[in-house]
C-alpha cells in the first residue's frame, strides 16, 4: 500500500511537470509559427510582387519595340529625290530606294550644315547607312556626300546674250543654248580680245562641274578671233 502511493505520488508530480513544461514552450512555438514562412506564404509575396513588375516590363517592350531592327544596311548611288522626309537614291543595277530621314540622321555634305538636308543636290553621288525600324521600313542613320572629281565641260558656241560680269549665253552649232553666270573669278582668255567679247563673237566655255554641289562654275572663256 505504502509503495502504491509512492508511485501516485511520483506519477503526480510527473505529470504537473509536463504540464508546466508545455505551458512554458507555448509563446514560444506561437512567436516560431509567426517567424517561419511556408511555402504557401512565400508564393502569396511573389504574387504580389508580380503586378508592380509588369509596367516596368511593359515600358521594356515598348522600348525595344521602337529600337531598329536587323543589321545596318549600306547604299550607293546617285541621288534622285530628296525632301524633309526622305531620299531616294539610284543604285547602279538601276534599281531605286527611298530611305527614311529623321532629326536623328547625321548627314555630311559640301556647305554649312544648317542647309541640311537642302544642302544634298539631285546628281550627287551619295553613300546612305539604313536600318529597318519597327514598321519594317528602311531609316537612314547617316548620309554622306561622296565626292569626285571636277568633270570640265567645254562649250563652243556663238554668244547670243552677254552682260558684262554677269552672264553669258551661246548656242551652239546644233541650235542648242546654254547660259553660264560669270564670276570675278572668270577669265576672259586671251587678255588681249577681252573688249572683243560682244553678241555674235565665238567662244569656248570652260566650265567644270563640281561634283559635290553639282552646279557649274564659268572658269575662262576663250574668244576666238573673228573670221575674215
Amino acid at each position: 500500500m505504502k509503495k502504491y502511493r509512492i508511485l501516485l505520488f511520483l506519477f503526480l508530480c510527473l505529470t504537473l511537470l509536463f504540464a508546466s513544461t508545455q505551458v512554458l514552450a507555448s509563446p514560444a512555438s506561437l512567436t516560431d509559427a509567426k517567424t517561419t514562412k511556408t511555402p504557401g506564404a512565400k508564393a502569396t509575396e511573389k504574387a504580389d510582387d508580380k503586378p508592380n513588375k509588369q509596367p516596368d516590363k511593359l515600358n521594356d517592350n515598348v522600348k525595344q519595340a521602337d529600337k531598329p531592327q536587323g543589321k545596318y544596311k549600306n547604299f550607293k548611288g546617285t541621288v534622285t529625290a530628296l525632301d524633309l522626309d526622305s531620299i531616294t537614291l539610284t543604285l547602279r543595277d538601276g534599281s531605286s530606294v527611298t530611305i527614311g530621314l529623321t532629326a536623328d540622321t547625321r548627314m555630311k555634305f559640301p556647305g554649312s550644315k544648317k542647309s541640311a538636308p537642302r544642302g544634298i543636290q539631285p546628281g550627287m553621288t551619295a553613300m546612305v547607312q539604313a536600318i529597318h525600324d519597327a514598321n519594317g521600313d528602311l531609316v537612314a542613320r547617316s548620309v554622306m556626300v561622296i565626292p569626285g572629281k571636277p568633270n570640265k565641260v567645254h562649250r563652243v558656241g556663238i554668244v547670243t546674250e552677254y552682260t558684262e560680269g554677269s552672264s553669258i549665253t551661246i548656242q551652239d552649232k546644233d541650235g542648242n543654248t546654254f547660259t553660264f553666270a560669270i564670276t570675278s573669278e572668270t577669265k576672259l582668255l586671251p587678255a588681249e580680245r577681252a573688249e572683243t567679247l560682244e553678241v555674235g563673237s565665238r567662244v569656248t566655255i570652260i566650265a567644270p562641274r563640281d561634283p559635290a554641289s553639282g552646279g557649274v562654275k564659268v572658269k575662262g572663256i576663250v574668244i576666238h578671233p573673228a573670221k575674215p
